[in-house]
């Protein structure tokens, strides 16, 4: 929702910084303002916006030294920047584009026009995000089943040794231990498989190893 949304104006002029906030604000949007760029870094980092609105024109540091500012410490997908300009000189724009804005709109602002840009920026974040957590979950996805490959593999060997050492015990008490040793790696068995659902969605799929005993076969990349 909107107004979960955080939206920083960056303009001298407190008519154009005030008119901007009160369309941003209509529409459900958190607004900070500030007058000149000079803080941007420190409020961007304590307020934690979503998006800059920021003017091209003002004194001491324009518009494009305050987005050098921002750009060196927060890239185009962490705070998307929106240049506002009333020049009709589009080399600016183009300067600013080339530095690192993401967009721009012109003075006297349409809000309509400016409403629609700013979701398009949000959008884009909001794409980029989750194109990054689903890479970050494959990531540790990929890692999970290579790990219970290289656990499946011993533990099948393991498995396979006890039993033909069972077979072998006389002494009850050594069968014993035999049997809660191999009730031990079951339970890591059933961890593993347990394991393979959660990633597969899936039931997985058995070899047979030592009789009627049967291990999991993982369904990931063979390694």
């Amino acid at each position: 929702m909107n107004n979960q949304i955080k939206i920083l104006i960056i303009d001298d002029n407190q008519v154009a910084r005030e008119m901007a906030r009160m369309m941003l604000e209509k529409n459900g949007y958190q607004v900070i303002a500030l007058s000149s760029g000079i803080t941007c870094n420190e409020t961007i980092a304590a307020e934690k916006p979503n998006l800059v609105l920021l003017d091209i024109m003002m004194p001491v540091l324009n518009g494009k030294q305050v987005l050098q500012k921002i750009r060196e410490k927060y890239s185009e997908l962490q705070i998307p920047v929106i240049m506002v300009t009333s020049q009709s000189d589009t080399s600016e724009v183009v300067e600013s584009l080339k530095q690192g804005a993401n967009d721009y709109i012109t003075k006297p602002i349409q809000f309509d026009v400016a409403l629609r840009r700013i979701q398009t920026q949000l959008t884009l974040v909001e794409i980029s995000e989750t194109t990054k957590r689903k890479t970050e979950l494959d990531a540790i996805q990929a890692a999970v089943r290579t790990y219970n490959h290289e656990i499946n593999n011993p533990l099948a060997a393991a498995i396979f040794v006890l039993t033909m050492l069972k077979k072998r015990m006389t002494q009850v008490e050594d069968l014993a231990d035999a049997n809660q040793l191999e009730s031990a790696l079951w339970n890591i068995s059933e961890l593993l498989k347990k394991t393979t659902l959660l990633l597969e969605g899936t039931s997985p799929e058995y070899e047979s190893y030592v009789g009627e005993s049967k291990m999991f076969k993982l369904k990931g990349k063979e390694g």
